[in-house]
């Protein structure tokens, strides 16, 4: 069971219903880690007399994020509780489509605090904690509270704060405080897409970097400041990846994909059922092994997409399969040739990819290793893709 201890803490509470904040974006949304040396140096500690209060406070670190994004909201409490130390990045279908980077620190992200938006409290992790100087503290304690306030405004939610435009609205706010209140730069700011994609991993840029990237892209272009969020979020923000690219108002197409799983396989969608990647995800995974032009082209005409991922129970065959609508034929023609240079150039010996054709506006991807081409059967009928895998359940 977890437990949970309200604490008062050395340079950052003041009171006993202290503000505080620190969670993150999955996958370095947070940003701040290194955290600079500017700023208080002090340390969240075990429970004791404060003696020396965080300048500045946690109450005046919320006023600051609430007046840079010119809303109200009720301040967070901040605990310090048993939380894991990291949290693992990679995905069964992000490894079977990209591959998993040579380093595998890469895959997993320290959890020093996160957001509990259930009781509009953030969590230190009692492990880490010790180790955050002032500026840190600081830092997650500011994004933290900006993150509240895209839940308590209802402009985010469990199934939507991991998307594009949370992570840039997020990044648009600690940035603006960084530049006003800190002596320390923003780690996660660049000049290009490009550098972007290069001072990460291909894994890291197909699961969330590339969502950071174009977020914060989109967002700039959308806003004069952080106090336009509030706005920005009422007008109305893209719900594909699609519409966030091109600013367009075109929405998915229909796409039905079906499965069908034997108890000897494992369905590793769970929770999720089924994951859109949407353009911007499709592009992502290309990037991998082609340009940033030949990737942007092949996603570009983007209907709609499917994917999901299943391993074996008995031995090391997985596979992952990925289905696409596409605009037109042509689109499509653009799509299975790209991913054919894609599948040359990722043949890497641990997985396999084919592109197979069912309809002349659909696609599907295989990455697969061991027999799971063998015991998986992909059909199309009256427009509805449907996957067995291991002979479908009994």
């Amino acid at each position: 069971m977890t437990t949970v201890r309200s604490v008062a803490i050395v340079a950052l509470v003041v009171t006993a219903a202290s503000l505080a904040g620190c969670g993150m974006l999955g996958g370095g949304g947070g940003g701040g880690g290194d955290g600079g040396d500017g700023g208080a140096q002090g340390s969240i500690d075990a429970p004791r007399e404060v003696t020396e209060p965080m300048d500045p406070s946690a109450s005046e670190v919320y006023s600051r994020v609430t007046e840079i994004m010119g809303v109200e909201a009720e301040a967070p409490t901040v605990r310090v509780t048993n939380l894991p130390t990291s949290r693992n990045v990679s995905s069964p279908f992000v490894t079977a489509m990209v591959g998993l980077p040579d380093d595998p620190q890469r895959l997993t992200n320290p959890i020093n605090a996160t957001y509990d938006p259930e009781e509009n409290s953030v969590l230190f992790n009692d492990e880490t904690v010790f180790d955050l100087n002032g500026s840190q503290t600081e830092y997650q304690l500011a994004y933290n509270i900006a993150l509240g306030i895209h839940y308590q405004n209802d402009w985010v939610d469990d199934e939507t704060v991991e998307g594009a435009v949370p992570r840039g609205t997020v990044q648009a706010v600690m940035r603006e405080y960084t530049d006003e209140h800190m002596d320390t730069d923003y780690v996660d700011a660049y000049d290009s897409a490009g550098a972007a994609f290069e001072s990460t991993t291909p894994y890291q840029w197909a699961t969330y970097e590339a969502l950071n990237y174009y977020g914060a892209e989109y967002v700039d272009s959308q806003i004069d400041s952080a106090s336009d969020i509030p706005s920005l979020y009422e007008d109305g923000v893209p719900e594909t990846t699609e519409q966030l690219l091109h600013d367009a108002d075109e929405g998915p197409a229909d796409l039905s994909v079906t499965t069908n799983v034997s108890n000897w396989w494992i369905d590793e969608r769970m929770p999720r059922l089924e994951a859109t990647l949407g353009e911007l995800g499709t592009r992502a995974a290309l990037r991998s092994q082609l340009s940033a032009s030949e990737a942007a082209a092949a996603a570009d005409g983007w209907g709609n997409d499917t994917g999901m991922a299943f391993s074996s129970a008995r031995n090391e065959s997985a596979g992952a399969v990925w289905v696409h609508s596409w605009d037109s034929a042509s689109e499509a023609d653009e799509f299975v040739n790209a991913t054919q240079a894609y599948a040359d150039a990722r043949a890497d010996g641990t997985y396999a990819v084919n592109v197979t054709r069912p309809a002349e506006d659909t696609t599907v991807v295989v990455a697969h290793r061991g027999t799971f081409v063998q015991n998986t059967d992909i059909t199309y009928t009256d427009g509805t893709v449907e996957v067995v895998v291991g002979g479908g359940s009994s």
